[in-house]
């Protein structure tokens, strides 16, 4: 008897080696990492460029009003309108660009989604629609959790809304 349980134990060990493991179980989160991680510094250079053309803009923009209002020079107002206009194009091409960067998160995708909404960017709408599915495609093919990421505190409901 106790040699039939034995070979039955045996029996299903081996079964258990032999079937292929779940596909959570082998994912190698680590290494998913580093590819994501290996994103970063594109995109972070990116997103530099474009938050300084943003910036530009909107001091060209505030130099232009300053001049309208409080010096009340109509031709230098009209200049920092025209170097507004000149950064407003800029920070369009940055944008741009930024988008045919590979994304490093969701967020990023998401990002990018809501910066194609501008018509006047100087990007087609079927490369962004491209490029924002090939990230969506790498990012899923590269999790970096085994499981669904957990609610944090900030996201759960209150328990006794007031």
């Amino acid at each position: 008897m106790s040699a039939t349980v034995k070979t039955k134990a045996l029996a299903a060990f081996v079964q258990q080696c032999l079937d292929p493991l779940p596909d959570a179980v082998l994912i190698d989160t680590h290494h998913n990492k580093l590819m994501r991680q290996a994103r970063r510094l594109p995109w972070c250079k990116a997103d530099a460029v474009t938050s300084l053309t943003r910036a530009e803009t909107d001091y060209w923009h505030a130099k232009s009003i300053h001049a309208m209002y409080v010096l009340e020079d109509e031709d230098r107002s009209s200049a920092y309108s025209d170097k507004r206009m000149a950064s407003v194009d800029r920070n369009r091409q940055a944008v741009a660009d930024q988008i045919r960067v590979p994304a490093l998160a969701l967020l990023a995708v998401q990002w990018k989604r809501e910066a194609a909404k501008d018509r006047y960017l100087p990007i087609v709408a079927d490369e962004v629609a491209k490029l924002v599915a090939a990230d969506e495609a790498f990012l899923a093919a590269h999790p970096i959790t085994k499981q669904p990421r957990r609610k944090t505190w900030l996201e759960r409901p209150l328990l006794n809304p007031a």
